[in-house]
C-alpha cells in the first residue's frame, strides 16, 4: 500500500463561482489552506495546483480542461479536491472523470472526507454524487425561475429598473449605487405608500424629454446622446455619455409606458395588478411614435407556441440546435442549418425518451434495497463528520481561550505601560487569532452543510427514478422538459434517432437496473425470487465497494 501511494502524483483542483450554487462554499484561499493541511497530514504528493472562479454547471472550464489534459499526458494520476462537487455539476464532465477513474488514468480522487478508487461501487456512488450535484443546480435554477415568474405575476419587475427609475428596498430606501440623500428626501414627500420601483425624481422628466425629442424625427441617436449628457443622463457605470446603443435601448423599452417586457413577451400595463405595477413616465402613444421614427413595429412578438425540447438537442450532422416547428398540426424538431434534413416528429421523439426512461426506472423493491445501501454507506459518513466537527469545535474553543488570555494580559495592571504586551503586539496577535477563528467558523459551516445534504439528495435521486416513466407521461410540458434535461446530456438527433452522451453518470443506475431485471427475468418464479434477485444485485455492489467511499452532496 505504501509503494502504491508513493506512485500517486496529485493535482489539486479548487473552484468557486459567484452563482447561488456556490455562495456558501469555501473561498479559493480557504480551500487551498484546507487541502494543503490535509496533504501535509497524510503525506500526499501534490505537484500541480489549479484554481478557477467559474460555474461547473456548463462545460468548457479552461482550468478543468487543462487539468484533464495534464492527467491524460501522464504527468499526474490523482486528484485532490476540497469537495467532489467542485469537479463537476454537469453530466459530461462528471462522466469524463468517472471514465478516467474506471480506465485507470486517474488512480484516486481524494477529498478531506472521501476517497474514490477504481471500484464499481465507488464509481456508482461517484456517479450518483455528480448526478445529484447537477440536480441541485437544476433545482436552484428552477427556484430562481419560479421567483421571477412570481414577481411577474404580481406585476413587479424582477431586475434592476432602467434609467429614470429607482429600485427601493422593503423599507423604502433607494437600493444600489443610485442612492443619494436628495433623491431619498424627494421620495419621502410622496403621500402614498412607496412601491418597489419609483420614478427617479431628477431623471424621470429628462427621460420623457428624450422621447419627445426623438419623436420629432429631427435628431440621430448620437445627437440625442449628446443632449442627454448635457441634461445629466449619463451611463451608470461609465459616468460618461451614453452610447448610441444605450439610447436605442431606452427608446425601445416599453417599461417607460408602464409595460413589462420579459424575454419575447410584453405584459401590457392593463394586465398588471394596479397596486404593484410601476408608474409610466411617458404615454403609450408617445412610445409608439418613437418606434415609428426608429422604423420599428409598435407591436412586439407575441407569446410563442410551447416547444418542449427546442434548443436542448443538437443535430448529429452539423451540430446545430434543433428548433420546434408546427406544420399541419404536427410538431417537428428540425435543424435550421441543415435546412430540414435533420428532423424528428415530437411524438416519435417522446417514444424514444420513454424507452430510455424505462431503463432508468426502478421498482419499489429495488428502491427499498437501494435506500438500505445508502443507510449503510451513511453510517461511517456520519461518524467521520461528527469527529471532524468535534475537532473543529475544539480548535475554535482553543482560539477563544487564546484571545481571552491575550485580552487579560492587555488589561492587566502589570501591563500598565505596555511592558508585557505593547499595543502593536496586541493588534498583531489579535488579527492572527481573528483570522484563524474566521477560517474555523467557515469550515464548521461547510461541514454542517455537507452532513445534512448527502442522505437527502441520494434518497431524492432514487425517489426520482421510481416510477419515472409514469411521472414523465403524467407531466405537463415544462415538467417533461425538466425531466428530459436531467436525464439527457448533449442529446443529438441523427437520422431521426435520439442519442444520449456516452459520458452519462446515469449509466450506472441503468447498469444496476439492467442486472437486476435480467436476474429476475432469468427465473421462472418471479414472485418468490424478486427480492432475492434485487438483493443479489445490490449486495454485489456493496461487496465490491471500497473501505471509504463516503460520498457527499
Amino acid at each position: 500500500m505504501q509503494n502504491q501511494e508513493e506512485k500517486l502524483i496529485y493535482v489539486s483542483y479548487r473552484r468557486k463561482s459567484s452563482e447561488s450554487e456556490d455562495r456558501q462554499t469555501l473561498s479559493l484561499d480557504s480551500q487551498k489552506k484546507e487541502l494543503s493541511a490535509f496533504a501535509d497530514k497524510y503525506g500526499l504528493r501534490v505537484k500541480f495546483d489549479f484554481a478557477e472562479s467559474q460555474s461547473a454547471y456548463s462545460r468548457g472550464r479552461p482550468k478543468f480542461l487543462e487539468m484533464v489534459e495534464l492527467i491524460e499526458s501522464g504527468q499526474a494520476n490523482a486528484i485532490l479536491v476540497y469537495h467532489i462537487s467542485r469537479l463537476a455539476r454537469n453530466m459530461t464532465d462528471g462522466g469524463l472523470i468517472i471514465d478516467m477513474l474506471k480506465d485507470g488514468v486517474i488512480k484516486e480522487i481524494r477529498t478531506p472526507h472521501e476517497q474514490y478508487t477504481k471500484d464499481s461501487g465507488q464509481e456508482f456512488i461517484l456517479a450518483l454524487n455528480f448526478a445529484m450535484s447537477k440536480k441541485s443546480s437544476d433545482d436552484t435554477s428552477e427556484f430562481v425561475k419560479r421567483d421571477i415568474e412570481a414577481k411577474l405575476r404580481k406585476g413587479e419587475w424582477p431586475g434592476m429598473a432602467p434609467t429614470g427609475y429607482l429600485n427601493l428596498d422593503s423599507n423604502g430606501k433607494i437600493a444600489g449605487k443610485n442612492y443619494s440623500l436628495e433623491k431619498q428626501i424627494a421620495l419621502s414627500k410622496i403621500k402614498r405608500p412607496l412601491r418597489r420601483i419609483e420614478h427617479d425624481p431628477f431623471l424621470a422628466q429628462l427621460i420623457s424629454k428624450l422621447f419627445e425629442k426623438s419623436a420629432t424625427n429631427q435628431y440621430i441617436l448620437d445627437e440625442l446622446a449628446e443632449m442627454a449628457m448635457e441634461w445629466g443622463i449619463i451611463g451608470n457605470r461609465s459616468g460618461k455619455k451614453l452610447s448610441e446603443s444605450s439610447v436605442y435601448r431606452i427608446l425601445t423599452n416599453p417599461f417607460y409606458y408602464g409595460a413589462i417586457r420579459w424575454k419575447e413577451t410584453i405584459i401590457e400595463p392593463e394586465d398588471l395588478p394596479a397596486q404593484s405595477r410601476h408608474e409610466a413616465i411617458i404615454s403609450r402613444e408617445l412610445f409608439n411614435r418613437v418606434q415609428e421614427v426608429l422604423g420599428l413595429r409598435t407591436k412586439y412578438v407575441s407569446p410563442k407556441r410551447c416547444y418542449k425540447y427546442s434548443n436542448i438537442m443538437t443535430c448529429g450532422i452539423c451540430g446545430g440546435h434543433m428548433s420546434g416547428i408546427t406544420a399541419k398540426d404536427i410538431t417537428y424538431y428540425r435543424c435550421c442549418k441543415c435546412r430540414g434534413v435533420a428532423y424528428v416528429k415530437e411524438g416519435e421523439l417522446e417514444k424514444q425518451i420513454v424507452a430510455f426512461l424505462e431503463t432508468m426506472t426502478i421498482d419499489e423493491d429495488f428502491y427499498k434495497l437501494a435506500i438500505e445501501e445508502i443507510n449503510h454507506a451513511n453510517e461511517n459518513e456520519i461518524k467521520t463528520r461528527d469527529a471532524i466537527k468535534d475537532q473543529q469545535d475544539r480548535e475554535l474553543k482553543h482560539c477563544q481561550i487564546r484571545f481571552d488570555n491575550l485580552l487579560r494580559l492587555k488589561i492587566s495592571p502589570e501591563n500598565k505601560n505596555g511592558e508585557l504586551l505593547s499595543e502593536a503586539d496586541f493588534v498583531r496577535q489579535k488579527k492572527i487569532i481573528d483570522e484563524e477563528m474566521s477560517s474555523i467558523k467557515e469550515r464548521i459551516g461547510d461541514t454542517d452543510r455537507q452532513s445534512q445534504n448527502w442522505f437527502d439528495l441520494c434518497v431524492e435521486y432514487f425517489d426520482f427514478t421510481t416510477r419515472l416513466v409514469n411521472k414523465f407521461r403524467e407531466a405537463g410540458p415544462e415538467k417533461r422538459r425538466e425531466i428530459f434535461e436531467f436525464c439527457y446530456y448533449n442529446p443529438q438527433i441523427n437520422a431521426q434517432i435520439l442519442t444520449n452522451s456516452a459520458n452519462n453518470p446515469h449509466k450506472f443506475i441503468i447498469q444496476a437496473n439492467s442486472i437486476n431485471s435480467a436476474t429476475i427475468t432469468a427465473n421462472n418464479d418471479l414472485s418468490k425470487t424478486k427480492t432475492a434477485a434485487n438483493m443479489a444485485s445490490v449486495s454485489e455492489w456493496r461487496e465490491r465497494r471500497g473501505s471509504n467511499p463516503r460520498p457527499s452532496a
